[in-house]
């Protein structure tokens, strides 16, 4: 992986001031502590995970391949983006196919879905640390009554809780009645879990080697073992952030990418850091564009609109797939295309757009990956863990809770007794 800020409207020596690096060795201090309170399990996990645990989700998922078409995994933004993003990018050929649930409170949705997997066999996987999630608690009430009418009094052999390893409503309910269950590690929110039982599983069931994900994930902590933010790139990028926002008065990045498998990634990227920067009036503002279809809509915002705007671009450079245009007639306004090959016209198209929002002003962050593989998924996604926690403390908020989303659930509540 390489961090490319060539086009960032910063200059360089500003990435490496002295006031800068003193923040970030002390972040990085904080973050590597033995003491995880904070919410700073993840740092570590490539390290330290639970080999039993692995080994458990392995048989799980192998079990589920044997006598199941469908895994239902409820679960709402941190217990299923990160699994959802993976599988996007990373599924192969699986027997068994993985949908999500509990994401929304319309039925609509969950109606379709029962409805187009009534007649296979199915396991449901109810991933939620709390265990008080309203949305994961309906959607499991729902679904619990399908599989009875489905398969009895046998239901719950086709159940695994992914939560709390000791207390919560979903822990109690598994005790009590003999339900399966993988754990949730301590101090682990839910968009820094993806890496642990939360991921795993939907992985290795969509047959993702779910051990070269875990060794993405330790070559990326290796590499990123310091604090000195010239070695290296999560802190540097983190620094970056905290200029676009602080020096340039950029309030919106989006993340973008011209594979359209990126797509997925974009919607945990925004839940990463909208909901861990979020805070006391600051952050910049995450969200995710699919090019060059988004080109012919945002790009115009982009190209003339405000000048709020900052672009952070996954670059891949070996397609997963290519072919070629052929025989292109004659009077064709493709004509100058013929033999050529869809990622050539792909890559003009990316060589183009950085060039064009970069003269109409725009930041530009660029981080190139080989190709689409387990191990660059798993680094990637440590990458911006990093990244994300570095960057919520330089502006000064907490980037491991999440206040803010408490208070709709607490007036969904009164709404719902009163």
């Amino acid at each position: 992986m390489k961090l490319d800020l060539s086009h960032s409207m910063i200059k360089e020596h500003e990435f490496y001031a002295r006031d800068l690096q003193k923040k970030v060795d002390e972040i990085h201090k904080n973050l590597h502590s033995a003491d995880h309170s904070a919410g700073t399990t993840w740092v570590h996990f490539p390290l330290t995970y639970d080999k039993k645990e692995l080994s458990k989700i392995l048989k799980l998922a192998k079990h589920i391949e044997e006598d199941s078409d469908v895994l239902l995994v409820v679960g709402i933004g941190g217990s299923y983006l990160g699994a959802k993003a993976g599988i996007s990018l990373l599924s192969k050929k699986s027997k068994v196919e993985v949908l999500f649930a509990g994401t929304s409170f319309d039925y609509s949705d969950l109606s379709q879905t029962l409805e187009a997997i009534k007649d296979k066999d199915i396991t449901v996987n109810v991933v939620s640390k709390s265990g008080t999630t309203v949305e994961i608690l309906v959607t499991l009430n729902i679904i619990e009554r399908f599989m009875k009418n489905k398969y009895k009094n046998d239901y719950k052999k086709r159940m695994i809780f992914t939560t709390d390893r000791e207390k919560g409503y979903l822990r109690a309910r598994a005790n009590q009645e003999g339900i399966e269950t993988l754990s949730v590690p301590d101090n682990m929110g839910g968009r820094y879990s993806v890496l642990s039982a939360v991921g795993l599983l939907p992985f290795a069931v969509s047959g993702i080697n779910v051990k070269k994900v875990l060794e993405g994930a330790l070559q990326a902590y290796n590499d990123l073992d310091e604090s000195d933010i010239e070695k290296n790139p999560a802190y540097r990028y983190a620094v970056y952030r905290y200029l676009l926002n602080r020096k340039l008065g950029k309030k919106i990045e989006f993340f973008a990418s011209f594979s359209t498998k990126f797509a997925f990634f974009g919607d945990w990227l925004q839940q990463l850091f909208d909901e861990s920067e979020g805070k006391d009036k600051k952050g910049i503002f995450v969200t995710s564009l699919t090019y060059s279809t988004d080109l012919h809509s945002v790009g115009q915002f982009i190209q003339q609109g405000s000048p709020i705007v900052a672009e952070t671009f996954i670059d891949v450079k070996i397609p997963q797939k290519d072919n070629q245009v052929l025989n292109v007639p004659l009077g064709s306004p493709i004509k100058f295309l013929d033999n050529k090959f869809v990622s050539e016209i792909s890559r003009a198209g990316f060589n183009g757009t950085i060039k064009a929002h970069s003269e109409a002003g725009v930041p530009i962050a660029i981080i190139e990956i080989d190709e689409i593989n387990e191990f660059e998924y798993g680094y990637l996604v440590y990458f911006f863990e990093k990244a994300c926690a570095c960057s919520g403390y330089l502006l000064g908020v907490n980037p491991f809770n999440q206040p803010g989303v408490e208070q709709y659930k607490t007036y969904m509540k009164q709404n719902l007794i009163d």
